[in-house]
């Protein structure tokens, strides 16, 4: 089952979904949190699935999904952190005071068999599955990293990866300082995602921002041939609020707009997904609206009372509002 690369489109979505907040104002009053995914995606045309970071999914929960979403409709699960960093779920110290073993990022026996149930589960999503991300930590460094980054991406056919999307997500400026990264993603058609991201949360303070791709071109890497993959993410730290735009992004979400429709000038054959976090400007879903308005898309309508739970959508996936740019 290959995946499906929307050609020569701008996909938009949140990173997430069930957020307690957009209760009343996106999701009707009392709307089941196994049904917000329903709502979400009358108005948007892709999700990705913050979830799967923190465990795989259960092939039950993924039954849940297909069951809310339309045809058209794309998610892009996040490969689970125990792969990309080696840090298991849980406590430190199980309940049966058996410490547990790190995991060598990316790389080893236990890792690579964690690779290959996830994509498995995943793969249950059928044309629904989008590119697969991995959002790897600001301590996975070149050089010290790259091969294990190599020995993950040579084994993802073998593991079931065959046909499906990938995308790799650098938060480190070490892996800018030679070509090597970007000729290892390009020799497998993964995606090198571009980011907006600042490391601000207790455990990241150390490390240094990984430069964004409007600002300097190495980060702006092109190295599939079938998509880009933009995450806007933000500050974790940062005091926003859900429901409204907490945060004045506009000259940075300005820069984003040309910078996506240059690409989409310049490769008409590949999809271009952008994914918008609460934590970028606060309210993901009106930051997306913000940076249709900037590229001159139609603009999805939640309604105009945003305190009313009865938002007006347009259908993402109509194609007189998502004609070619």
């Amino acid at each position: 089952m290959p995946s499906s690369a929307p050609r020569g489109r701008v996909l938009f979505g949140t990173q997430g979904w069930s957020y307690d907040q957009w209760q009343g104002w996106l999701y009707p009053p009392k709307t089941p949190p196994k049904d917000r995914l329903r709502h979400y995606a009358r108005y948007f045309d892709v999700a990705e699935i913050d979830s799967s970071y923190y465990r795989i999914p259960s092939p039950q929960t993924v039954a849940t999904w297909l069951d809310q979403i339309p045809d058209a409709f794309l998610m892009a699960p996040k490969v689970p952190g125990e792969i990309t960093t080696g840090r298991q779920p849980g406590p430190r110290r199980p309940a049966d005071g058996a410490a547990r073993v790190a995991l060598r990022p990316m790389a080893g026996p236990r890792v690579l068999a964690l690779m290959e149930e996830f994509l498995r589960v995943v793969r249950l999503l059928g044309p629904h599955l989008g590119p697969i991300v991995f959002q790897l930590s600001p301590s996975f460094q070149y050089p010290t990293h790259f091969d294990a980054l190599t020995t993950m991406l040579e084994a993802l056919p073998a593991l079931g990866g065959e046909g499906l999307d990938f995308c790799v997500e650098f938060r480190n400026p070490s892996w800018l300082t030679r070509e090597e990264p970007a000729a290892l993603l390009a020799a497998h058609d993964v995606a090198w995602v571009w980011n907006d991201w600042e490391p601000a949360t207790s455990a990241e303070r150390w490390a240094k921002p990984m430069p964004r791709a409007t600002d300097d071109p190495r980060a702006a890497r092109v190295t599939s041939t079938r998509l880009q993959y933009v995450r806007l993410v933000g500050n974790h730290d940062a005091d926003v609020d859900y429901r409204t735009i907490s945060i004045d992004r506009g000259e940075d979400l300005a820069k984003w707009a040309q910078l996506v429709l240059q690409f989409r000038r310049e490769r008409e054959s590949q999809g271009i997904y952008v994914l918008l976090n609460n934590h970028y400007a606060g309210c993901s879903p009106e930051t997306v609206r913000q940076l249709q308005r900037l590229m001159g898309l139609p603009v999805v309508t939640f309604g105009d009372d945003h305190s009313a739970a009865q938002p007006s959508p347009r259908s993402p996936h109509d194609p007189t509002q998502l004609a070619l740019l």
